[in-house]
């Protein structure tokens, strides 16, 4: 193992900036904007509206990172297939990140002010985009998951690898919870991206020491 902040090291440390960032700023947001509630509207409706660039900017700029989280997690592992599987993976993760920056998320429930209560998210083509880029991105990072717990597992790093599986277990568990509304929605998508970007970014450090 080197020492230093060598070059894929600062690229793999993208990824942890990333989380950094798509943790701090629509957490801020979800108490800023007005009309905004948690527990009815997924976080990624904070990109509609009156300051909505914000979150549109963290999409992309999370999804640049992303990537260079990939090609880092490319330069930082040996040879296997683990080595070309991983990046692609987190990799289509970033891609879906940006894709859903650039469209729209759909309006409805309320969000953005002006929508009526009881209006159901409408379906434009950029809405249908956006979510395909989200059900792209989400289905990457959950298959990333179980990639790194063979990895882990074959590095005999079972705790690492019984945490990525555990993970990529409960990501999908959480939208799965959100969707049948046993959770409130909001709030079970909210987790289900925090604990990804917290898996990422605790995969990335592991990598560091272990790679």
């Amino acid at each position: 193992m080197t020492t230093g902040l060598t070059a894929d090291r600062a690229l793999l440390f993208s990824g942890i900036a990333a989380g950094l960032l798509f943790f701090i700023v629509p957490t801020i947001e979800v108490f800023r904007r007005p009309g905004f509630d948690i527990q009815r509207h997924a976080i990624s409706v904070l990109s509609l509206g009156e300051g909505g660039w914000i979150m549109k900017a963290v999409f992309i700029v999370c999804g640049i990172l992303t990537l260079m989280c990939a090609l880092g997690i490319y330069m930082e592992l040996a040879r296997g297939w683990v080595r070309f599987a991983a990046p692609l993976l987190i990799g289509a993760y970033g891609l879906g990140l940006m894709l859903a920056g650039l469209f729209d998320a759909p309006a409805g429930l309320g969000f953005p002010p002006g929508t009526p209560q009881d209006q159901a998210p409408v379906m434009m083509a950029g809405a249908i985009l956006h979510s395909v880029a989200f059900m792209v991105a989400f289905s990457s990072l959950i298959a990333s998951c179980f990639v790194f717990a063979l990895y882990f597992l074959h590095a005999q790093q079972a705790i690492w690898a019984a945490i990525s599986l555990v993970v990529g277990i409960a990501l999908p568990a959480l939208i799965g919870l959100g969707i049948s509304m046993i959770i409130a929605p909001g709030i079970a998508f909210y987790w289900a991206a925090m604990l990804g970007w917290l898996w990422l970014a605790t995969t990335v450090l592991v990598l560091t020491r272990t790679s």
